[in-house]
């Protein structure tokens, strides 16, 4: 039967966060203690390097202070492209050769001229050492920040100054949105496609679970390392679809599937059977080619939440592969008109499993979308627990009729995946084209 948690634990949120600073040694080592590992940031590099594990995602930024500096306006493009829409905290890493009055209003000045006035109430200033500390303690006050002090409690302190604090959003009063757009999808492209005559970002990080990588103005390479999470999967858009038995995700993944090509041979889609019992116990995936310019990976994916299931602790590691965040959009199956007590918290409960806050990338799929009488506003507002689950994922919620082969309604649900323009860049109200085929 199904374990019913009305109070589910926390789940491990993913926290962005920026390093500023001048010394690259110091900025590594508090990037260190962020991680969690000795070696996730080693390289003295000039370049953004981005190292991230299921509870941090941490952007050690290039010499953006360095008088030196030929395109520091670049350096802060490319840092808002990769981090947009914006970052949990911004910490500006003062070593003990930086530690002068002068020099930390500098910093911050700059930041602000950069990103805002505003940047300052997501800043902490990390001194190395208690006599700074007490030097530099009127500065609070001055440009209503943070001080605080090096220590091994670095991510833990992290979470708190996070805690209950609204994510910095880029407000582009000095860099144009278009051009950070434009340069965000330039990077991920490259990311996809990395030159074959690149080296690679410097010594590869130790640690579980990390991953790092480096960013130039001239172009893009990556270097992986950790439970293998990365690498190969990372060329591919992936579909995962999520919920309990019985609500219909291999009939939704099947009606995807077809909206690129209706004369799919049974063996192209997934098992689907009107059933109690579990008919998918694995993970199953399958490949869309060329959907407007992007491949797709089709993730079926068995009820995480049932307990009569073996293997589930492996399968929601299989899931994790192709479950990251701005890597996938999470497809939360429920069906229209059946909402159980488990369900209630469910988007939490998967939440925990995953690791991350995935209702940042998730759609509400409510199938049997044929039932439906009246409006669907009008279905959610009769309907509060799952209203609430839809307000949860930033309102998108998509009716689905899995016995339609209509693909409008397939081009319809695209279109509600966050930024789905930038992750198909051939995307046109037109229907789905027959070269959309199923590997």
């Amino acid at each position: 039967m199904y374990s019913k948690r009305f109070s589910p634990p926390p789940y491990p949120e993913l926290l962005t966060i920026a390093l500023f600073g001048m010394r690259a040694q110091f900025k590594n080592a508090l990037g260190n203690m962020i991680l969690n590992c000795q070696n996730a940031f080693t390289t003295i590099s000039h370049k953004l390097v981005v190292g991230e594990t299921n509870s941090f995602k941490v952007f050690n930024t290039s010499d953006y202070f360095n008088e030196e500096n030929m395109h520091p306006d670049q350096d802060i493009i490319d840092f808002m492209a990769c981090s947009h829409p914006g970052i949990n905290l911004f910490i500006l890493a003062i070593d003990t050769e930086n530690a002068q009055e002068e020099k930390v209003v500098a910093q911050i000045s700059k930041l602000q001229e950069a990103l805002g006035e505003e940047v300052t109430e997501h800043l902490v200033v990390i001194l190395p050492d208690i006599e700074s500390f007490h030097s530099l303690a009127h500065l609070k006050e001055l440009f209503n920040i943070r001080l605080a002090i090096a220590n091994e409690n670095l991510a833990k302190e992290c979470r708190a100054w996070c805690a209950n604090h609204q994510s910095f959003l880029y407000d582009y009063k000095n860099y144009s949105q278009d051009v950070v757009i434009r340069r965000k999808a330039a990077l991920e492209k490259r990311r996809c496609n990395p030159p074959s005559d690149h080296g690679r970002a410097g010594a590869a990080p130790n640690g579980p679970s990390t991953s790092q990588h480096a960013y130039t103005a001239g172009g893009f390479f990556a270097h992986h390392n950790g439970n293998g999470n990365y690498g190969a999967l990372n060329d591919i858009f992936n579909i995962v679809l999520l919920g309990l038995t019985g609500t219909g995700k291999s009939a939704s993944a099947n009606t995807i599937l077809a909206a690129g090509n209706s004369q799919l041979d049974p063996s192209q889609l997934f098992k689907s059977e009107p059933s109690s019992m579990p008919v998918t116990t694995q993970c199953e995936i399958r490949i869309m080619e060329r959907l407007y310019g992007m491949s797709v990976r089709v993730v079926d994916t068995p009820d995480f939440l049932n307990d009569q299931l073996e293997n589930t602790p492996a399968q929601i590691e299989e899931c994790k592969k192709y479950c990251q965040p701005g890597k996938c959009v999470v497809l939360l199956v429920l069906q229209l008109g059946r909402f159980t007590d488990v369900e209630r918290g469910i988007l939490e409960n998967l939440e925990v499993k995953l690791g991350w806050r995935i209702r940042e990338s998730t759609i509400v799929v409510l199938t049997h979308g044929e039932d439906l009488r009246g409006s669907l506003d009008q279905f959610l507002k009769g309907h509060t627990p799952l209203k609430n689950i839809v307000d949860m994922c930033g309102s998108r919620c998509h009716l689905l009729n899995n016995h339609s082969r209509d693909t409008k309604q397939v081009i319809e649900l695209i279109k509600k995946i966050p930024n789905y323009k930038i992750i198909f860049p051939k995307f046109s109200k037109k229907t789905l084209s027959p070269d959309c085929l199923i590997c």
